[in-house]
């Protein structure tokens, strides 16, 4: 891992994610890219606005940029950070961000069902299913554990793509993880043949990695998942959003706060 990217809008939310990926950074020997993406004041018929030049908004954010970056240098050590910041929309520019240049991981903030989520919180889900990259989301003051065990939410019903699944077992060996890969059944729920086929492909894709299966049951699928990764100490959970009759049924754009069980432990969002 060489460039982990930090949207960040200063907030409390934000803060914590930065945290987390300095820890990360430091283990990986990773360079930090905080990225700020602010928004210009666009006039509104009969309503008055002070125009102010985009060059001294930038230098503005810059200012807080550094500072920011003064901090966790204070905290977290003497790790390589990158400043950026420019206008535009925060989903659209994190996603061109992550096309444009090569990022092997972003790593965002959120608050969790019930909260106000920021500008980061809010538009994390519109992110993990449209960046190039894998993404992270990080609850609100969630403190860093090195991801040693690591669950893998799976239902079995298309088969992972190969790209995705490399991804994940790069993420897993940087950590010499352990792997728990799980499918919530509902009670009485029949097995198929293309559930039968994507197991055993799966089954092949991490034959490398010291992993193992579990198929609990319950009519309540975050729930479930929820009590899984409690239950056996998850330090990471990993979604593969491709996968939208799945993942859908758990994180809606309409509703941040579905979220909520998910945050927990960190939610790694790999997208094929």
């Amino acid at each position: 891992m060489k460039n982990i990217l930090v949207p960040t809008d200063f907030s409390e939310v934000s803060g914590s994610a930065a945290d987390y990926a300095a820890e990360l950074a430091k283990i990986t020997k990773a360079k930090l890219i905080f990225y700020y993406v602010f928004t210009v004041p666009v006039p509104v018929a009969d309503t008055p606005v002070i125009a102010v030049p985009i060059e001294d908004l930038e230098k503005e954010n810059m200012k807080l940029l550094h500072a920011m970056d003064k901090r966790m240098k204070a905290k977290h050590g003497n790790i390589e950070i990158e400043l950026r910041t420019q206008p535009g929309f925060v989903v659209d520019e994190i996603i061109t961000f992550t096309k444009e240049h090569k990022v092997d991981l972003v790593v965002m903030g959120v608050t969790g069902a019930g909260k106000s989520p920021g500008v980061i919180g809010s538009n994390a889900t519109s992110v993990m299913h449209h960046a190039a990259s894998p993404v992270m989301v990080i609850p609100k003051g969630y403190k860093f554990k090195k991801p040693l065990m690591v669950a893998l939410a799976c239902d079995y019903k298309s088969i992972l793509p190969d790209d995705a699944v490399t991804k994940f077992k790069a993420f897993v060996k940087l950590f010499n993880a352990k792997v728990m890969v799980f499918n919530v059944l509902k009670p009485h729920e029949l097995a198929t043949y293309q559930k039968a086929a994507t197991e055993v492909n799966l089954e092949n894709m991490l034959g490398d990695l010291e992993h193992s299966l579990y198929f609990p049951a319950s009519e309540n699928l975050q729930h479930e998942i929820n009590t899984f990764v409690d239950m056996h100490e998850a330090d990471v959970l990993t979604m593969f959003p491709h996968n939208y009759s799945f993942f859908k049924g758990l994180v809606h754009h309409s509703a941040t706060k579905e979220m909520a069980f998910l945050t927990h432990v960190p939610l790694l969002s790999i997208h094929e």
